[in-house]
């Protein structure tokens, strides 16, 4: 169960759970699957002047220091509310910032020759795919959520059992980030165990990102540096790193280890798996926070108008 927080609103709603093999999911659980904000039940509990004693009498108490410094904490907070409002206000400008790398991934262990088995850098426009494919499957949710506005949707202010928690946006774009990565891991090893598509799915592909790119608005072409041949590249690195991940699933179902592929895929190969896990250990990943905390999800191939 979600609770979701709105001005003046206060809901709850199921998380929907889409079993489809593979399917892209701009939200895990109702969180991000690599990262989750985490908030406490209190930040200062109870607060109990103690009470004064006889040579304290001209001593300001802590009950009366509090009232004391309240003009000051209030103002403190005001700043800290009014920070906050602003970062969010903060929307990148993506199309001046598609060719930046926000993902570095390099094989640890001392890998003398640098190739693309061992090292990959991934571009603003390369992870433009993934916020796509995040916008448009949490489009849906946002219309039906508030067909006139579906901006509401994107700035809802979430929370899982009282842990998780985070904007819509922000945890879609945590979770194209985390998915970006996945696949980009998956293939790189897939290279190098000399693992390629066969030619139906190459022809899969390739159907599936000629009709992606045409429902790409012009204004979503600009703000994605997407055209058509990297669209074909990213949909293809999707396929590749999925077919991978598959291939290995079936090698547990074989010796009994997993009852299907789609089990072994969730408990093994996918995010938060113990192969994936361990995956991620044998690289190391660099991201450019400085631009990709301020790229708003949900507001780049649309709601941009």
């Amino acid at each position: 169960m979600i609770d979701v927080i709105e001005k003046g609103k206060s809901s709850e709603q199921n998380a929907a759970v889409n079993d489809t093999e593979y399917t892209f999911r701009y939200i895990k659980d109702g969180k991000s699957p690599r990262t989750g904000h985490n908030i406490r039940d209190s930040l200062c509990g109870d607060i109990k002047p103690e009470v004064a004693k006889s040579g304290m009498t001209g001593a300001a108490r802590p009950g009366r220091m509090i009232k004391l410094y309240r003009p000051i904490i209030f103002s403190v907070a005001i700043v800290m509310i009014a920070t906050l409002l602003y970062r969010r206000a903060i929307k990148l400008d993506t199309s001046a910032h598609t060719d930046s790398v926000i993902v570095s991934v390099e094989q640890v262990g001392g890998v003398e020759n640098k190739t693309a088995s061992n090292v990959a850098d991934v571009t603003l426009k390369e992870l433009g795919y993934y916020i796509y494919k995040a916008e448009t499957e949490g489009n849906i949710t946002a219309l039906n959520y508030d067909a006139d506005d579906p901006k509401a949707y994107w700035n809802l202010y979430m929370n899982q059992d009282g842990s998780n928690s985070g904007y819509v946006s922000d945890l879609a774009r945590d979770a194209a980030l985390d998915y970006c990565i996945r696949d980009t891991l998956y293939e790189m090893e897939a290279k190098k165990a000399g693992f390629s598509l066969g030619t139906d799915e190459l022809a899969d592909a390739d159907y599936d990102a000629e009709k992606m790119y045409s429902e790409l608005s012009d204004k979503a072409r600009k703000n994605t540096g997407l055209d058509e041949d990297l669209m074909k590249e990213m949909v293809e690195r999707e396929y590749i790193a999925h077919a991978y991940m598959r291939s290995l699933a079936e090698s547990d179902v074989e010796n009994g280890d997993a009852s299907s592929v789609l089990e072994a895929v969730t408990k093994y190969y996918d995010i938060g798996g113990s192969y994936y896990t361990d995956l991620l250990g044998a690289y190391s990943i660099t991201v450019n926070d400085e631009l990709w905390n301020n790229v708003r999800v949900g507001f780049v191939t649309i709601n941009n108008d």
